[in-house]
């Protein structure tokens, strides 16, 4: 289909010749010599087969024929560059817009409420929401990076911990008050509530020195934010997590027991592929994302 068109080189050499109307001056902008200009105008005019420049002095004065061919070329030349400059923008641009996979949990606690702060600070990086259960497989088909809660375990993947988890009991406010000075080893004669996943109350009954097992009785709950609605409508004690249950404590719908923690069995992640080409944005986003973390737990 183009087979009848001249190299790009060529073209570009024609039109700055054609511009300043000089061969050295066209050549110097091309960091090309005064006889490489002239090659190259000679080879076009053989491949049009008509004259396209006349000496005028020191000037070299476009014909008739080559002031319509500059013309063209101009304009070919412009649309070209707009196109290729469109391109890179696409490129940019789909390089910083980051697919972020997040338990729904972690989104609506943490995340969130803090994006807005992010695209302050990093303007350039457009933020794609994917909601993943906690439970759900590191999967980064729709995804370049994911916010994980757990163990680092998959050598295929880059793993850097954001934050540290601690759980602890806690209650709605009408609990407390309606069961004053309630001792940690009382807790087992109490309702408490239960995770479906990542561990139960038998870790925080070894920190507080309780010789008690895991409870086998009482609700159930596999959504953490769940389990931590359920203790504010006075339905139990929860064990709760310490990233997840900030917002509760801070608004008053839950208060806590006691200053006993214990470690979680899981902790928060950022974990992407080795070989992806958004790396650099991914570190920023985790960037981010170590530094608000660790001030919100200072």
């Amino acid at each position: 289909m183009f087979e009848r068109l001249p190299p790009t080189q060529t073209l570009r050499a024609f039109e700055a010749a054609a511009r300043l109307g000089n061969y050295t001056r066209a050549g110097e902008e091309l960091h090309l010599t005064h006889s490489a200009i002239s090659h190259q105008i000679r080879a076009l005019e053989q491949r049009t087969g008509r004259k396209l420049f006349q000496r005028e002095g020191r000037q070299m004065v476009l014909t008739d024929g080559g002031r319509l061919l500059a013309g063209e070329v101009r304009q070919a030349l412009l649309a070209l560059d707009r196109a290729l400059h469109i391109g890179r923008v696409e490129s940019r641009r789909a390089a910083q817009a980051l697919r972020v996979s997040v338990p729904p949990s972690f989104a609506s606690a943490w995340l969130v409420p803090r994006l807005a702060a992010f695209h302050q600070q990093h303007p350039h990086i457009d933020i794609s929401l994917r909601s993943s259960h906690e439970l759900s497989e590191l999967d980064f088909s729709d995804a370049d990076v994911a916010i994980w809660y757990g163990r680092a375990g998959n050598k295929h993947f880059r793993y850097q911990c954001l934050l540290k988890e601690v759980i602890f009991p806690v209650c709605s406010p009408r609990f407390a008050a309606s069961h004053p000075a309630i001792a940690p080893q009382e807790l087992v004669h109490h309702p408490l509530l239960r995770f479906a996943h990542h561990g139960g109350w038998e870790p925080w009954f070894a920190a507080a020195g309780i010789k008690q097992g895991e409870p086998q009785t009482g609700p159930v709950y596999d959504d953490p934010m769940h389990l931590l609605d359920a203790a504010a409508a006075d339905q139990g004690i929860a064990l709760a997590r310490s990233c997840l249950v900030r917002n509760h404590l801070a608004s008053g719908r839950l208060v806590r027991l006691f200053d006993i923690t214990a470690a979680a069995r899981g902790n928060y992640f950022s974990v992407s592929p080795f070989d992806t080409e958004k790396q650099a944005t991914i570190a920023e986003f985790q960037d981010w994302l170590g530094a608000i973390l660790s001030d919100s737990t200072e």
